[in-house]
């Protein structure tokens, strides 16, 4: 039946993707007309029809082709923060800050009325009282510091130190350019033509659920390190398993597993590990004292380590499978202690989801058959390995966005956890983005 969860194979659903949406030379961009200073309010941007955005509505001409309004309401915003920005470089950018000493709730001096200042400028403070050369760092300025640091991905602590202070003295025009930049990558989402899908913004350490132009789960998430890069692309959710083992990848096994195994013979069956012999699914295994350890060379390995489902599994009690050149799936962690960093860029590169049976309730919802929460349930309390295939894909489309407007209409910018952004920086404002990515390949 349609919509159903089953455990039969499938094929993948053939869908429409948007490949390219605009073509946009910056100069033209920065021509549209800006916004008064009156209108800036706040960070939190009001609803708008821009020029660039209006492009977009030639694409919807054809009743055959879906639109999704999440993804229309981000360029729209996007680009109205671009405007707004480029308002703010026109005037002289932001107030620098030349002191690093820490500020916080109480502090009183002439550093708090130049914050104070400063948080006025991209408006997380509503209203800039502290007119004076001294001014007291009161529940305003340690509200508007919150905000701030939310929508930098800092830790949200009202607390002004050295990482909160770089951030601020970020120039507006680098901030500017960067909105540029992501806005290329925005207007070009493969989502866009999905009426329901997961996505993941990399450097946001963020999955999102979209269902008809609305967001029905956000979660946060871990991603990989800088020498584990998280790739970005896109591709179909086409099963999850509960209580997976995990098939521990040959680079890990003969790189971090080996020499620990070489050090303690019992290492493997300590760590309920075992080793298959032809494949991960072979039923035949091999005792570990038949190996030499020491000689194992990276990459370099005849047989298949499993980590065994329990509580120590690394890929807790869910993971959701896109079978994918790259291996990567999102999947549970054990280690919930993690989601509390601020910088989540931990992973050998797949995605590790904070709150995991979340995202398979939506998928249900989705798909239609609320039964099979039985049988998840049934499968977490035998703590047996079961796979539930969908009958029908959902689209996830991993993306690398370090600037953007949220759902909450809060203008947010990320590191550039990859260095992806320096590869395809703007030389100046007359060049095109897609001339900038593609000289920098």
């Amino acid at each position: 039946m349609k919509g159903s969860i089953s455990n039969q194979a499938f094929a993948k659903a053939k869908r429409l993707t948007l490949k390219t949406v605009l073509f946009i030379s910056m100069s033209g961009l920065c021509s549209a007309p800006t916004l008064a200073a009156n209108e800036l309010e706040s960070v939190v941007l009001a609803n708008s029809s821009l020029t660039t955005y209006n492009s977009q509505k030639y694409l919807q001409a054809d009743d055959n082709y879906y639109f999704d309004q999440y993804s229309a309401q981000l360029i729209e915003r996007t680009e109205k923060a671009i405007n707004w920005y480029q308002e703010i470089v026109n005037n002289g950018g932001f107030t620098h800050l030349y002191s690093d000493e820490l500020l916080e709730l109480g502090s009183n001096s002439k550093e708090v009325s130049l914050l104070a200042q400063r948080l006025y400028q991209e408006r997380d403070l509503k209203n800039n009282a502290c007119d004076e050369t001294i001014c007291m760092f009161d529940k305003d300025i340690e509200q508007a510091v919150k905000q701030f640091q939310s929508r930098h991905g800092l830790k949200a602590d009202g607390r002004v130190g050295k990482r909160t202070f770089a951030s601020l003295n970020i120039p507006a025009k680098k901030k500017l350019d960067k909105l540029k930049l992501n806005f290329y990558r925005i207007t070009n989402f493969a989502g866009a033509s999905d009426e329901q899908y997961v996505y993941v913004n990399i450097p946001e350490y963020s999955l999102r659920f979209v269902k008809a132009g609305d967001v029905k789960l956000k979660n946060n998430v871990i991603v990989g390190k800088p020498s584990w890069e998280t790739p970005a692309f896109s591709d179909e959710i086409e099963k999850f398993v509960v209580n997976p083992e995990w098939r521990i990848p040959t680079s890990i096994a003969t790189k971090e597993i080996a020499p620990k195994v070489a050090e303690d013979p019992d290492y493997l069956v300590k760590n309920n590990i075992e080793i298959r012999k032809n494949s991960y699914l072979d039923s035949q295994t091999i005792n570990p004292s038949h190996i030499d350890w020491d000689s194992i060379k990276p990459y370099q390995f005849d047989h298949f380590l499993v980590k065994r489902a329990g509580e120590e599994n690394p890929l807790g009690e869910v993971k959701y499978l896109f079978p994918n050149a790259e291996a990567i799936y999102v999947h549970d962690t054990p280690a919930k202690q993690r989601f509390n960093q601020s910088n989540r860029a931990l992973s050998h590169g797949c995605i590790r989801i904070e709150q995991p049976f979340s995202l398979a309730r939506e998928i249900i919802k989705h798909e239609g058959e609320a039964q099979t929460l039985n049988h998840i349930d049934s499968a977490r309390t035998q703590n047996s390995t079961q796979t539930f295939h969908l009958d029908e894909p959902l689209p996830i489309h991993l993306v690398y966005w370090t600037a953007w407007v949220d759902e909450n209409k809060l203008v947010n910018f990320r590191d550039d956890i990859y260095q992806r952004d320096k590869k395809a920086l703007l030389k100046n404002d007359e060049q095109s983005v897609i001339a900038a990515l593609l000289k920098n390949k």
